[in-house]
């Protein structure tokens, strides 16, 4: 995963090599592409377009006109307080009450009962995400500005903007560094003196724009009428080179942000910085350097412009070297996984080709590669202390889409599902540290809600974790699976690091307070089968009755059995846990089996009583499959059929009929397409992933075209690594759910369960390549996706041998050498 020092000193030299070249064609007359980003020739005329860069803490994104151009600034903590949280509806001691209405059909009901319990008068969001301020760039031109073109660099996350006038070329850079903590711009000409420009910090203003999402009229109002209701007070002030701002948020609590200060320092060389109200006026300039940093302010009668200020005086003032401090961290991580299916000479279009370029007929396999790497780096980018929202570390207004929050039930998963296959695991421990904050109010959901000990994950949270998310008609209270979904990330982590520690201090405490939970909640049936009642399959009503409150829903069992087996697994590993391991085991033989419907299909609640809406835009009974095949679905034909069925049902109904319209749903149908081993099926997730789902800007969208959003940024990545890398604690698979459409190609720096790298796999027709290496001694299984005539050790101490099975081989791994493999398969006839 991690270089070694002298890697990590080459990378560096690279690194620096390359800004240096990159600086010696800075200002050519045509933007050069990026090795791994993009080049665009259409400004953005809202924020949903503009480019976007960030070090998980602090975001930018670049949009406007080269000569009035805004960045919005937004931090991973601007969580805008709405009030003091309020707790939990106190359900559990008459949780009877609500169970005896389900077992007798009256499942509204059940779901009104529950939420007069709250004293809600309706659905709360947490505190919602929103930007911090503006940063007004007006610059002057000599004649009309032309021949504009703007890039993003994912390799060092620079963003970059160059026009021409009369007099020459000009371009602004930013990036977000990770080395400094704040953001860099540089503002530079193709001669001496030529940089005029205006500098000015605001307040957000969205009302100019139109939002893809939402073209009516009042959506800039209502942003501009919650501005007025959520911040009290806004002082800007311009002194010499520096601008600065501090807004008071009028609904602060105790314990949640009280306002945010943000600081510009402008430096710049030759000509002159004057002051002008509440602006700084550049003149005559040869280049100007521009720091910017925002903080959340927690005590309100405290500043901290000061301290800013005092960092920002002991910053270089080169700003090549600045971008190669950030650079070599930030390229360390993004570099470790690289995609290549072909897409050649096809790098070189701008993005908006490549858009109009693709189809479902022949998707564009450079737009694939690219989006690939969009995909990573929009996820790494927003992911610092916390984890990434809805719309990752980027806002544009104070009314976000469903707050722009972290949604358990299925967006912030997809999100997060590449992180540790993506080489990325320590982005994960902003998730499960997160997870780890929330505890007590998810112990505070189990107690009121249910009447149970352990622990209750809501179906979305920013600032707290108490569950809000009910009302008369949405039974978002009775999610159960929230907690086990979060335990498989956290074991996740462990099995792909082997960080031992991490495994007794965070991963099984938090899966034992999970497990805790289903010890209460569950009771048994008159067939000795335990009833999960009440819940919700998320966001999805029976056909056959008009509520969400519900049982036995599909995804929760799936996710109950996942956890328990997961528990008796790490308990055995640290010998710990034995007075449990028997309980959890018993628990394991009372779990309701999975069922199948007369249509075929497995069913979403595992009950004769209620009828599934298969044409629901979720597709949470697929849980089991979404991260792997569970032992019961890999030893049954039956079961592997009748979830193919689901998804091809869907598939059917919503895309190929073109009603489709919600991303992170169809990663989930690509995620549990690959665990089948269905290549076909999964490329054609894939195929509307890529064509549907993604902006100008390479950012992507919750619907069609519309809506910025992160959950593709994360899902799709893992769609496309599961196609050509699986793993398990003991096993890899290559290649299990290739694409006809991909005859040849190559992924590098996969990382696997079992702390083993696929450094490099590369596949043409019948034949496999393969570079890996293991942090560890061990003796693995080697599955391929066809029959096996002949295989060899290229390099490498590694011993590979033939076993009962044809698809398999069994694979000796010495500790940190890497080892080639050259894998011959038979033709399959199926494929």
């Amino acid at each position: 995963m991690m270089f070694e020092k002298t890697a990590v000193l080459c990378y560096t030299l690279i690194i620096f090599t390359f800004i240096l070249t990159s600086y010696s064609s800075a200002l050519a007359k045509d933007l050069p592409v990026p090795q791994r980003g993009f080049i665009s020739t259409d400004p953005a005329d809202n924020w949903e377009y503009g480019l976007i860069s960030g070090n998980g803490t602090l975001g930018a994104n670049v949009f406007g006109q080269p000569l009035d151009e805004t960045v919005v600034f937004t931090h991973e903590r601007l969580f805008m307080p709405q009030g003091a949280p309020t707790m939990p509806p106190a359900n559990g001691q008459r949780l009877f009450e609500i169970r005896n209405l389900i077992d007798r059909g009256l499942y509204k009901q059940a779901t009104e009962l529950a939420f007069n319990f709250s004293g809600q008068d309706g659905f709360m969001y947490p505190d919602p995400f929103v930007p911090a301020f503006d940063f007004k760039i007006k610059m002057e031109s000599k004649g009309d500005a032309k021949e504009y073109m703007r890039s993003l660099d994912f390799q060092t996350g620079q963003s970059t903007v160059q026009w021409s006038d009369d007099r020459g070329t000009f371009q602004r850079h930013l990036f977000v560094s990770r080395a400094d903590g704040l953001a860099v711009m540089q503002i530079s000409g193709s001669g001496k003196g030529l940089i005029n420009c205006r500098l000015e910090l605001m307040p957000r203003n969205p009302s100019p724009e139109l939002l893809s999402w939402n073209r009516k009229k009042d959506q800039a109002e209502r942003s501009a009428k919650a501005f007025k209701e959520y911040v009290s007070n806004v002082k800007i002030t311009a002194e010499q080179s520096t601008l600065t701002i501090r807004e008071d948020f009028a609904l602060a609590y105790p314990g949640s942000i009280h306002g945010l200060e943000g600081v510009a320092k402008v430096i710049a060389t030759n000509g002159t910085i004057t002051v002008n109200g509440q602006e700084l006026v550049i003149a005559d300039a040869d280049e100007v350097l521009i720091y910017i940093d925002v903080e959340m302010v927690y005590d309100p009668d405290q500043t901290v412009i000061s301290k800013i200020k005092r960092q920002m005086d002991g910053l270089s003032k080169d700003y090549a070297t600045l971008l190669n401090r950030h650079a070599i961290i930030h390229g360390e991580i993004f570099n470790r996984v690289k995609l290549d299916i072909g897409g050649d000479s096809d790098h070189n279009l701008t993005s908006e080709e490549l858009l109009s370029k693709t189809s479902n007929e022949k998707v564009n396999k450079a737009l694939i590669e690219k989006l690939f790497d969009a995909g990573r780096y929009n996820i790494l980018s927003s992911t610092g202390e916390l984890p990434p929202t809805l719309q990752g570390l980027w806002a544009g207004t104070y009314v976000p889409g469903w707050a722009s929050d972290y949604t358990h039930n299925g967006n912030l998963p997809s999100a997060i599902s590449s992180i540790l296959m993506g080489n990325m695991p320590e982005l994960m421990l902003a998730y499960t540290s997160y997870m780890e904050s929330i505890v007590p109010y998810m112990e505070i959901n189990a107690k009121n809600i249910f009447n149970a000990r352990g622990i209750v994950l809501p179906s979305r949270s920013t600032t707290h974790g108490f569950n809000n998310a009910l009302a008369n008609k949405f039974a978002g209270g009775f999610w159960v699976a929230g907690a086990p979904w979060a335990s498989h990330y956290f074991y996740d982590y462990y099995l792909h690091t082997g960080d031992k520690k991490f495994l007794v201090e965070h991963a099984l405490p938090f899966m034992e307070k999970t497990g805790l939970f289903f010890e209460d909640y569950l009771y048994e049936g008159n067939d000795g089968k335990y009833i999960f009642s009440p819940t919700q399959s998320p966001e999805n009503t029976p056909i056959n009755t008009n509520s969400q409150g519900s049982f036995n829903a599909t995804m929760d069992v799936a996710a109950a059995k996942e956890l328990l087996i997961s528990l008796i697994a790490a308990s055995e590993e640290l010998n710990v846990n034995q007075d449990k391991i028997p309980v959890w085991k018993a628990m394991l033989k009372k779990m309701p089996p999975y069922m199948i419907s007369s249509e075929g299909m497995v069913k979403e609640w595992l009950t004769s009583k209620l009828d599934d809406n298969n044409n629901h835009r979720h597709a949470s009974h697929l849980y089991p499959l979404y991260d792997g095949v569970p032992e019961e679905i890999a030893n049954s034909p039956e079961l592997q059929k009748a979830f193919k069925n689901i998804i091809e049902y869907k598939l059917n109904e919503h895309w190929r009929k073109g009603s489709g319209y919600m991303s992170f749903g169809l990663v989930q149908l690509g995620q549990a397409a690959t665990g089948l081993g269905e290549s076909e099926l999964a490329y054609y997730c894939l195929t509307h992933l890529v064509n549907r789902f993604w902006l100008n800007n390479l950012a992507s969208t919750h619907n069609h075209k519309q809506l910025f959003n992160m959950d593709v940024s994360g899902g799709m990545p893992s769609v496309i690594i599961k196609m050509l890398v699986a793993s398990e604690a003991g096993k890899v698979q290559l290649i299990p759910a290739l694409p006809k459409d991909w005859p040849v190609g190559t992924i590098e720096g996969v990382l696997c369960r079992g702390q083993i790298e696929v450094k490099s796999l590369q596949w043409s027709k019948g034949k496999v390549l393969a570079k890996l290496v293991s942090a560890k001694d061990q003796t693995i299984t080697l599955e391929m996706p066809s029959e096996i005539s002949s295989y060899s050790v290229k390099n490498g101490n590694a011993k590979l041998n033939k076993t009962d099975n044809k698809y398999r081989l069994k694979l000796s791994l010495p500790a940190g050498k890497e080892v080639s493999l050259e894998i011959i398969m038979l033709p399959d006839q199926n494929r």
